[in-house]
């Protein structure tokens, strides 16, 4: 079993992808140069012929490729995620790039979250979204004053670029876009679920991902459409507070042998 799979989704990109798969190669000689073992995955959902030709090239044929007919970011990454066989999963979009210690940092933050005993997600320290717009977000851990379950009624945190263990994805799939009936932001909701289930969100140390936001994306397209994530338990309004202290109430039950004995 490999330390760690990274897969790549892609779409319609071409040559934009190249420094893409640059910054990926970098961050994956850093692991490899560690001593990690890596699985690469790239899957084509609904891909233009453009984009197919591009990708599978030669270049990038250490690359497991599979195309999908989702039209669905969140269904490709479930995919994908059956097919990791890594204990560690990396997920990129293949218009967006990370720093060359993104992949390393995460698995150092993950491998000490498990010698704690912490379920865990590891986030970057920054978030540069260029292209359409330009912004710089600073990501804060759960245990941070600025992380609030409050905060996750409207507001989600995180982007869908982490690492974590990959039997998180297993444990909790992406939910299905359905913008025409007023649901979309998958990840939104998927981070919401997994607070819920009491894993931690930690930083991965001066690390950074580049987001791409063009004129038409999905994330544009949702907004456009004023569309929601679906109504939650978790985010009612006697329980989102709850969601602050959550891992820190899994992992005190887990010490004291009271896990599943929540109520």
């Amino acid at each position: 079993m490999p330390d760690l799979t990274l897969a790549i989704t892609a779409h319609s990109e071409a040559l934009v992808a190249g420094p893409t798969m640059h910054s990926a190669r970098a961050a994956v000689e850093r692991i490899l140069t560690a001593g990690y073992t890596v699985q690469l995955l790239l899957g084509l959902d609904n891909c233009t012929d453009e984009c197919r030709a591009y990708m599978t090239q030669e270049a990038f044929s250490d690359f497991e490729t599979h195309e999908f007919a989702f039209g669905d970011q969140g269904k490709t990454r479930n995919a994908l995620a059956d097919l990791a066989t890594g204990h560690w999963l990396a997920f990129l979009d293949a218009d967006d790039l990370f720093s060359e210690n993104w992949l390393i940092r995460s698995i150092e933050v993950l491998k000490a979250a498990e010698e704690r005993g912490e379920d865990a997600i590891s986030h970057p320290e920054l978030n540069w979204q260029f292209d359409a717009i330009s912004n710089v977000n600073s990501n804060p851990a759960d245990d941070h004053p600025f992380f609030s379950g409050r905060v996750l009624v409207t507001s989600n945190y995180y982007d869908a670029m982490c690492v974590a263990p990959r039997r998180l994805w297993q444990e909790l799939r992406y939910p299905d876009r359905a913008v025409k009936d007023g649901y979309a932001f998958e990840d939104y909701q998927w981070f919401v679920e997994a607070t819920a289930l009491g894993w931690r969100h930690l930083i991965a140390p001066d690390t950074i991902i580049f987001k791409r936001r063009r004129d038409f994306s999905q994330t544009y397209e949702s907004r456009s459409n004023k569309v929601l994530i679906r109504s939650l338990e978790a985010l009612a309004i006697d329980k989102a507070a709850d969601l602050t202290h959550m891992a820190a109430r899994k992992l005190q039950m887990r010490e004291t042998g009271k896990v599943g004995d929540e109520n």
